[in-house]
């Protein structure tokens, strides 16, 4: 396991725990709702990142990686946060270089915690 790995977890559910103060008896399901919204964008956005990259285009890709980390932190994607956080950072510097290698630990950290996050949920795909 590489350092980074070591520090995040794939799923942290004290975040989970954080958002459950937003339900009420009017939104029992409102976490698995908004999960369910994160989970169906997501792919979107990992396609949106690899096409930012391979165009070159480093602010945008900036950006859709600050978002992406925000709502994955969010849902206790650890990981998925943490490696969007060194891709944004480094598309917010000087070079690219390495980029496609945080961008794959990205879309492996998700594919790792997008069905930790439905199994703490009770998800269903």
């Amino acid at each position: 396991m590489a350092p980074m790995e070591q520090q995040a977890l794939a799923l942290d559910v004290r975040q989970l725990e954080k958002l459950s103060v937003l339900q009420d008896e009017d939104a029992p399901n409102l976490v698995a709702e908004m999960a369910q919204g994160y989970l169906a964008r997501t792919p979107a956005r990992l396609s949106r990142l690899r096409e930012l990259l391979a165009a070159g285009n480093a602010g945008q890709l900036a950006n859709e990686a600050h978002g992406l980390a925000t709502a994955s932190g969010m849902f206790g994607m650890m990981r998925v946060r943490q490696y969007c956080k060194a891709l944004e950072n480094l598309a917010r510097g000087s070079s690219l270089e390495g980029a496609e290698g945080l961008l794959t630990q990205v879309e492996q950290a998700y594919a790792e915690a997008r069905p930790l996050l439905m199994a703490e949920l009770k998800l269903r795909d």
